[in-house]
């Protein structure tokens, strides 16, 4: 019994009578039964049936074979050992075969036989007999390794040396000591990813992911990360995706020769592919909370010379502080907009109290380079906008920014519109 093999095949046809002689073997257990025919017994071949010492005769793989060429074992192989489905389309002539030999029977959705006429019609299909199983030594109830190893579940296959493979058990072990498995993944060579029968002693439990604690924050993006997925920050990620590229442009060993490159190929496809999947991902992240990669940033992290540095250079800026000027910087603010945010933030503060014959300096509003005008109003300004004031010295108005409004002292000689560049 410990011969059984999917490799077996005979060109040899058996009669009818050696057949139904078999088939009933293989229902004992593979044992021929001593009640046959005695010419029928004397006629089969040593091959098919092996003599043992006490005069008993038994099943070959050979004898096995006879049955069921290979094209039909290797269907009946496929069977869901849970549902007993046979896989794919079966041929016309297989069909009849099969269901002949009592090795499959044609039944609806709910189970119950039907004759070969009603085949096509939607829910029924063929599904493996009690006979058929005994043929191709699939157990006849669940092992108890199909708990480690139940059907649909995800293994790892590991050759020696090869790496561990991902597959999906498709049925139980066999008698035979293999297991049917699909492997994963997308390689070159179809051959590669058909299903198979593998060494059940290959087959080991896929590892466990490392489980992490997140601690209870108020931030609301961590809270959408779970226990057994981590994320990993957006910089860290950044560079797990550039070694992805770099693994998927990775060259070729000059002069390999062509199992080398067709090696080379799966995995620059492997990586592209998880190159894919993972920069989808972290596309998704990065839109979804606003904050690229710092090294993807405007933003820089200044010294404290530096701050001193820039506070000199924009006096305004001294307004907001050393830490905050620093701060600002590392999100992407430039001086500019740092000095019209201190500027703002004075303009609401209201104008100083300005009356006529009073002599105001002030920056003129407007792009351009910023320009200081010096004039003796004849009356109260006026807003000109939310940033903007205007200012009238009998002969015109002119719009000046707000925040830079400020009274000086009337020297006599100021009636004049003095405009002023400014370093």
């Amino acid at each position: 019994m410990s011969e059984f093999t999917t490799t077996a095949y005979t060109t040899d046809k058996a009669t009818p009578g050696q057949r139904r002689v078999m088939l009933a073997a293989v229902d004992a257990g593979g044992r021929l039964p001593d009640g046959a025919n005695q010419r029928v017994l004397n006629g089969l071949p040593e091959s098919w049936a092996r003599t043992d010492v006490a005069g008993g005769r038994f099943l070959t793989a050979e004898g096995r074979a006879a049955l069921a060429p290979l094209g039909r074992f290797a269907l009946l192989t496929r069977a869901n050992p849970e549902t007993g489905h046979l896989p794919g389309t079966t041929g016309h002539s297989d069909m009849l075969a099969l269901v002949r030999d009592g090795l499959a029977i044609l039944q609806d959705r709910d189970g119950h036989p039907l004759p070969l006429a009603d085949r096509w019609t939607s829910g029924n299909g063929l599904r493996i007999t009690e006979r058929g199983r005994r043929l191709v030594g699939m157990p006849l109830t669940a092992p108890e390794s199909a708990k480690r190893f139940p059907v649909g579940c995800t293994a790892m296959w590991k050759q020696e040396g090869e790496p561990a493979r991902p597959v999906t058990v498709l049925g139980w072990p066999l008698i035979d000591g293999t297991v049917r498995v699909q492997p994963h993944g997308t390689y070159l060579r179809y051959a590669f990813d058909t299903d198979r029968p593998v060494p059940a002693e290959q087959l080991h439990p896929v590892p466990q992911a490392p489980k992490t604690t997140v601690a209870a924050r108020t931030d609301d993006r961590r809270k959408t990360m779970t226990d057994s997925t981590p994320e990993l920050p957006l910089d860290d990620e950044l560079v797990a995706l550039r070694g992805l590229a770099a693994a998927a442009l990775e060259p070729m060993t000059p002069r390999a020769n062509t199992w080398e490159q067709v090696k080379a190929l799966e995995e620059r496809a492997t990586a592209g592919y998880e190159l894919a999947e993972r920069f989808t991902e972290f596309d998704r992240r990065a839109t979804a909370d606003r904050w690229a990669p710092r090294e993807w940033r405007r933003g820089r992290d200044l010294s404290a010379e530096e701050v001193a540095a820039l506070i000199e250079r924009w006096p305004d800026l001294a307004a907001l502080g050393s830490t905050f000027v620093r701060n600002l910087a590392a999100a992407g603010f430039a001086p500019f907009q740092m000095a019209n945010l201190v500027k703002q933030v004075q303009g609401r503060r209201g104008l100083p109290e300005i009356k006529a014959g009073d002599v105001v300096e002030a920056m003129l509003a407007g792009g351009g380079e910023p320009r200081t005008i010096r004039l003796k109003v004849d009356r109260t300004p006026w807003a000109g906008g939310p940033d903007a004031t205007v200012l009238s010295d009998g002969k015109a108005v002119t719009a000046v920014v707000t925040a830079s409004v400020r009274v000086v002292e009337d020297d006599g000689t100021t009636t004049a519109r003095l405009v002023a560049d400014e370093s």
